[in-house]
């Protein structure tokens, strides 16, 4: 990372204490420049989901500061924030009545996009992830293997991102 840009994400001394004591978080520090895919690895109950959902705040945090592009999180409206990240969650979160092409979309509606941009940003994100748009495009998440849900998934959190590099 250039040493005068500012990071996309910054956690300051962030942690997470539940009133029954368990800290699932303590004291976490970290930069993720922006364009950079970051991967928390660890065993289970170590805090890397609640990391994520603090970012999100899905999750609020006991103490510290979370930045997302120099903005404090906790000052911004919640649904203004999670449109404006891209998030896979474990178990993959796909609305099950919705076919793929509009599962990848969701956000760049919200976003109030027009018609033509989000369905070539989809068609980019299926073509991205590996699933033809022809055949994948109008299946359902119950008609797709785990993995292909998964890689929806990531299609979709990428969705409403300037570029797919």
């Amino acid at each position: 990372m250039d040493a005068t840009a500012k990071p996309a994400i910054r956690l300051d001394n962030v942690s997470k204490q539940y009133p029954d004591g368990t800290v699932a978080v303590a004291s976490l520090t970290i930069e993720i420049p922006e364009g950079e895919l970051v991967a928390f690895v660890g065993p289970s109950g170590c805090g890397k989901s609640t990391t994520l959902r603090m970012i999100n705040r899905l999750t609020e945090p006991t103490s510290g500061t979370l930045w997302l592009e120099g903005e404090d999180v906790t000052r911004v409206d919640t649904v203004r924030l999670r449109r404006r990240i891209g998030y896979v969650i474990q178990q993959v979160g796909l609305f099950p009545h919705q076919d793929v092409r509009t599962n990848v979309g969701t956000v760049p509606r919200l976003l109030g996009w027009d018609a033509k941009r989000i369905r070539e940003r989809t068609e980019e994100l299926l073509d991205l992830v590996g699933l033809d748009p022809a055949v994948f495009g109008k299946r359902y998440p119950h008609e797709l293997s785990g993995g292909q849900r998964q890689r929806v998934g990531v299609a979709r959190a990428r969705a409403r991102t300037r570029s797919s590099c």
